[in-house]
This record gives C-alpha cells, sequence and structure tokens, in this order.
C-alpha cells in the first residue's frame, strides 16, 4: 500500500499573496538600488520614441490598452476579444 502524501503548508506567520511582505520589501530595494546606480535619464532618452511615427504608433497602443475601464467584466472575453463568446465549448 502507498503512503499517503504529505503536503507542506505554508508559514502562517507569512502572509503571501497581494500581502506578501517579503517579495514587497525586496521589489522596494531592487528600485531603490536600481535608481542609485542606473543613469535614468540616458535610459529615458534611449526609450524615448526614435520617430513620429514611433511616438504615433506607442500612443495608439496606450490609448486601446487603456480602453478598457475599471467597470468592464473582465470575465468577459468579448470585452477584450470580439466574436468571442463567454461560453465557449
Amino acid at each position: 500500500m502507498s503512503q499517503p502524501i504529505k503536503t507542506q503548508h505554508p508559514d502562517p506567520s507569512k502572509v503571501q499573496g497581494e500581502g506578501d511582505y517579503d517579495a514587497s520589501r525586496r521589489y522596494r530595494e531592487d528600485v531603490e538600488n536600481f535608481l542609485e546606480k542606473a543613469d535614468v535619464e540616458r535610459l529615458a532618452k534611449d526609450a524615448a520614441p526614435k520617430s513620429a511615427r514611433e511616438a504615433r504608433d506607442l500612443a495608439l497602443a496606450q490609448e486601446r490598452g487603456e480602453s478598457r475601464t475599471k467597470g468592464d467584466d473582465p470575465a468577459d472575453v468579448r470585452a477584450m476579444y470580439p466574436g468571442q463568446s463567454k461560453t465557449e465549448e
């Protein structure tokens, strides 16, 4: 007969998910280190659009990405993919 599988339960003293304090701390430290060491001005200049067409394409992409309002139902795939039904079978 096989042994039952033992599952490890996370330490209840650590909060996970959106309240993952360790991940938040590491992220903040990484951002601070990046800002201290990186040439942010140069990186911003390098990331700027190289032409009017690229600037227009980026603006259109941003507008398209922001077109979904907070009121949209994320479960409604029609909001993201017109022509698809909610329940595909």
